[in-house]
C-alpha cells in the first residue's frame, strides 16, 4: 500500500526537460521515414509509441502536483522547456492521425491549448522580473516552439489556426533573435546549468522552414532563401560548440541537443523535396545529402541523450561509471 505513495512522491522529481528527449524520439521516427517508402509509416509508430510514455509520466506528474508546476513555471530556465511536453503531445498526434483522426485532432487541440498556457504563464512570470541575464536559448521554446502545431497538425480542419500560429512563431523568432544573441555576446555567460540549452539556437530556423514548407500552398522563395541560410548557419554553431558543451557533466538539461538535430534534418529534406518540385534538381540533391548526414548526427544524438537519461533514472545499473549531475 505504501508503494502507490512512494511513487507518487518521486513522479513529482521527474526532470521536466524529459518533454525535450520525448519530442525528439517522436520527431525522429518522422524523419526517418524521408529516407524512403520502405518505412510505410513503422518509424514514425516506433518513435510515437517510445515517446508516448514518456509523456504520460510528465501529464501524471503535471496533475499529481500542480504546485511543482507551478514553480517550475517561475523558473526562469525550466519554465521555457515546459512547452516541449505539448510540443511532443503534437508530434505524436501527427502519428495517431493516421490511424484515429478524430481522437489525433483532439490530442493536437489539447497539446496547443497546453502550449499557450504554458507560454503565458511563463511570460507572465518573466514580465514581471525580467532580467536579461535570465535569458537563454531555452526562451524561444515558448513563443517559436508553437510552430510545432503547424507542422505537425494531424488534419486539414485548423488550417486557419495553424496557420496563425505559424505566423505568430515568425514573428516571435524575428523579434527575440537580435534580443537573444546580444544577451549571449554583450551580457554574462550563461550559468553552467544553462550551457547545454545553447543547442536549441539551431532549432527555431529549421522549425520555422518545416513549419512553413508544411503547410503554405504557395511557397515564397525569399522566405527560404531566408531562412535556409539561417538554419544551416545556426546549427554549424551549434555543431562547433558541441565538443565544448558535452564536456559538461550530465543533466536533464542535455535533452536540448536532441530536437534541435532532429528538425534540422527534417526542415533539409522538406527544402530539397520542394526544390525538386521546382526545377531545382541539383540542387535539391546536395541539399539532400546534408539532410542525411544531420540526420546521421540526429540519431546518434537522440540515442547518445538516451542512454545518458537511461543511466540518470538507474544509477545502481551504471555504479561504477556513474556521472555527477547538474539539478535544473
Amino acid at each position: 500500500m505504501n508503494s502507490i505513495p512512494a511513487l507518487v512522491s518521486r513522479i513529482a522529481h521527474l526532470p521536466s526537460p524529459l518533454g525535450g528527449l520525448a519530442l525528439a524520439i517522436a520527431g525522429l521516427g518522422w524523419s526517418l521515414e524521408n529516407l524512403g517508402p520502405g518505412f510505410n509509416g513503422q518509424a514514425q509508430l516506433m518513435g510515437a509509441l517510445l515517446a508516448t510514455p514518456l509523456l504520460l509520466l510528465l501529464m501524471a506528474k503535471f496533475v499529481l502536483h500542480p504546485r511543482v508546476l507551478w514553480q517550475e513555471l517561475s523558473h526562469p530556465l525550466l519554465g521555457s522547456v515546459l512547452p516541449t511536453f505539448a510540443m511532443g503531445l503534437m508530434t505524436v498526434s501527427n502519428c495517431l492521425g493516421q490511424y484515429a483522426p478524430r481522437v489525433a485532432s483532439g490530442v493536437w487541440t489539447f497539446a496547443v491549448l497546453v502550449h499557450i498556457c504554458f507560454f503565458t504563464l511563463f511570460a507572465g512570470h518573466r514580465l514581471r522580473r525580467f532580467k536579461l541575464t535570465d535569458m537563454a536559448p531555452s526562451w524561444f521554446v515558448p513563443p517559436v516552439g508553437i510552430i510545432v502545431a503547424a507542422f505537425a497538425m494531424p488534419t486539414g480542419a485548423y488550417l486557419a489556426l495553424a496557420q496563425g500560429l505559424l505566423g505568430f512563431g515568425l514573428i516571435s523568432y524575428g523579434l527575440l533573435l537580435p534580443l537573444m544573441l546580444y544577451r549571449l555576446i554583450v551580457c554574462a555567460p550563461l550559468a553552467t546549468a544553462a550551457m547545454p540549452s545553447l543547442a536549441i539556437l539551431a532549432a527555431p530556423a529549421s522549425l520555422s522552414l518545416a513549419g512553413y514548407l508544411s503547410i503554405t500552398q504557395q511557397v515564397n522563395p525569399i522566405v527560404i532563401a531566408l531562412l535556409l541560410p539561417l538554419a544551416l548557419l545556426m546549427t554549424s554553431v551549434v555543431y562547433l560548440a558541441a565538443p565544448t558543451l558535452l564536456r559538461l557533466p550530465f543533466s536533464p538539461g542535455y535533452a536540448a541537443f536532441t530536437f534541435p538535430m532532429v528538425i534540422g534534418a527534417t526542415a533539409l529534406f522538406k527544402v530539397s523535396a520542394w526544390m525538386s518540385a521546382n526545377g531545382m534538381k541539383e540542387l535539391s540533391v546536395t541539399v539532400h545529402d546534408l539532410a542525411l548526414v544531420e540526420l546521421l548526427i540526429a540519431c546518434l544524438t537522440v540515442l547518445w541523450v538516451s542512454i545518458c537519461f537511461f543511466k540518470y533514472f538507474f544509477p545502481t545499473a551504471f555504479a561504477k561509471t556513474r556521472q555527477p549531475t547538474l539539478s535544473t
